[in-house]
Formats: structure tokens, sequence, C-alpha cells
């Protein structure tokens, strides 16, 4: 059930319906919809001592009525309701936190590798010939730091349907549990491609932003003076903006089957990276495989 939360919460936020207005992939009013995809994939982790989540088994769950809405991780209420603009309130968890739970099915292998608080044999034969332990600090890793909570974030996502193919997605959040007392904000644009050739494939690419509030980025990536192994290691979290992009292809195989391959890249700014917690400057998505459609 952990397993099966946690992907659900990872993938939300990556794999998003591709509907637009004109579209016959649009859900029916009033019917839950649920999926599931199999195959191979991985989110990685930036953070010291964090898990990559293999992504096997990946289930989807939505339902859209006339005001409310639910897809995956997200509630939303339809505030207004255009013919270009939809105008709602959401409320969804934090997905920060899902870096520091550690958990490990136990029917998956993964290639085991160093442990990342190891020095590497060079640096220590030069330390003790320099007679400088001290030179020598070890990583910072997620249990070194304080349990995270689970926020709850809450606010206004705006969408924008310039066509019948392009549209523009913000949000504006701020945590309503009082866990990090920040906020949050994506802009997202989203372009999607069909072919003659093939009139059962699709493309869609996204370019986006995520925006998180210096208490944000203080409350997950900060490292307090207390926690720090060496005083060089404490650090303050500032106002980070991590820009990506993702593209997706779906292969409609049958009413119900569909073939997809999907890949996301999140690049983390200095903000971030410069914390000792984080050990990549990037975030990896990536999955292949085929779904059934309930």
């Amino acid at each position: 059930m952990k397993y099966f939360f946690l992907l659900l919460l990872l993938f939300s936020q990556y794999c998003r319906a591709d509907c637009n207005q004109e579209s016959d992939q649009c859900a029916i009013v009033g019917e839950w919809n649920f999926a599931v995809s199999v195959g191979a994939g991985v989110y990685t982790n930036p953070l010291n001592g964090g898990d990559n989540t293999p992504l096997i088994l990946i289930p989807e769950i939505s339902y859209y009525g006339e005001k409310i809405f639910f897809e995956n991780n997200t509630l939303g209420y339809t505030l207004f309701n255009g013919q270009q603009l939809v105008v709602s309130t959401i409320i969804q968890l934090n997905h920060e936190k899902a870096y520091f739970t550690r958990w490990h099915p136990q029917n998956i292998f993964l290639d085991s590798s160093a442990p990342s608080n190891i020095v590497d044999k060079d640096e220590v034969d030069n330390a003790e010939g320099n007679n400088d332990n001290d030179s020598i600090i070890p990583e910072i890793t997620i249990d070194d730091v304080s349990s995270k909570r689970w926020a709850v974030d809450s606010g206004i996502q705006l969408n924008w349907f310039i066509d019948s193919s392009t549209d523009v997605e913000v949000q504006i959040l701020h945590d309503i549990n009082n866990v990090y007392n920040g906020f949050n904000g994506q802009f997202q644009l989203n372009r999607m491609l069909r072919f003659e050739q093939l009139p059962n494939t699709r493309m869609s690419y996204s370019f986006g932003t995520n925006v998180n509030s210096k208490n944000l980025v203080d409350y997950f990536y900060g490292v307090p003076p207390a926690q720090a192994q060496n005083k060089t290691q404490a650090y303050q979290g500032k106002l980070s903006i991590n820009p990506y992009f993702r593209l997706a292809l779906v292969h409609q195989i049958s009413a119900d089957w569909s073939a997809k391959f999907n890949v996301k890249r999140v690049f983390l700014d200095s903000n971030m990276t410069d914390s000792p917690l984080v050990k990549d400057n990037h975030i990896n998505t990536i999955f292949a495989g085929v779904t059934y459609d309930f």
C-alpha cells in the first residue's frame, strides 16, 4: 500500500491526461476512470541517502464532474469554466516529502552501489599523508536531518486553452497545515501533436518551471547548525526556480490498451543544489510500458 501511494503521488505530477477541448481523449463527465500502466522506468532521488523509485506498476485514478474533479493526487473545484479559460481551486499533497521516504519493495532488485557517505580510497590516502583527517567531512544524508512532515497545499489553478492542441497551466499554492509556511507555484506550456501517417499515435511535450519559496526550500533542504556535522554544512534555504521539460508518446493499440513512453527532466537551480543534502542538479523520470484503461 505504501508503494502504491508513493507511485500515485510521484507520477501524478508527471503523467497528466493529454486532454483538450476538442479531443476525443477527454474523460466522460460524471464517471470515475481507472487505469494501470505496467512497464519499466525510474524516478530519481536527488538527495544523499535517498532511494530512486522504480516505476513498474503505476495506478491512475481520475474523476471529472460538472464542478468537482479528482486526478490522482489533486482534488479540485471549478470556479469558472469559460470557452478558453478555466479557473479552479485545488488541494493536493506536496511531493517534496517523498524524497525523504525510504521504502524497499521485496520483489524489485536494483543494482547496488557503494554508500554515498564512503570516502574514496585515494582521498583517504591523501588525507593520511597530510595528517589532516579533519578535511574528511562525511556527507549529510536524509538520516542526519530531522524527519519531514507531509504538507498539504491549496490554491488556484488556471488553465488557458489557446487552441485545440495548446494550453497553459498556472498554479499558485500555499501549504494549509503549517508545515513549511510558504508557497509554491508552477507554470507549464503543453502542446499535443498528431501524425497523419500514424493515426493512432500522438505526441505531447511540455515546458515549464516550478517555483519554491524560501520557507519551502529551507524546511525540506535546509540544514540547521545543530544538525550539521561541520559549520560549513549549515545551510539556509532560498527561493528556487526549477525549469523542466516533458515528452510523452502514446500509441493506441485498441480501445482499452495503449503503449506509452514518457520522459521528464527537472533542472534544480543553485539555491537547492547548494544544500549539502542535495547530490544531483536534476531529477529524471522515465517510463516505457503499456496501459490498460478499465
